[in-house]
């Protein structure tokens, strides 16, 4: 069977978890991430204040909030899971 070949364009959290993803899938895929930036989350991504938010600033029950608070508490799985 031929190697799949897959570009991904973009170095932002999106295009390395989809590069990510398509490795997880298919071990043996040849995938290329192009940036054309010097180096990954060179834009927004890298811009992110680097905490987590709890959802205390939003109306209760709007879609942020919910979105939080469901965040952390993945968040919090994933670290227990690792013993982080």
């Amino acid at each position: 069977m031929p190697t799949r070949r897959v570009a991904v364009i973009g170095g932002g959290i999106l295009g390395v978890a989809v590069a990510r993803e398509l490795l997880k899938r298919s071990p043996d895929a040849d995938v290329t991430l192009f940036e054309k930036e010097d180096r990954l989350a060179a834009h927004q991504t890298g811009r992110n204040s680097g905490v987590v938010h709890a959802g205390l600033y939003y109306e209760p029950g709007s879609n942020k909030a919910v979105l939080c608070r469901r965040g952390v508490a993945l968040l919090e799985d994933f670290t227990a899971e690792r013993g982080i």
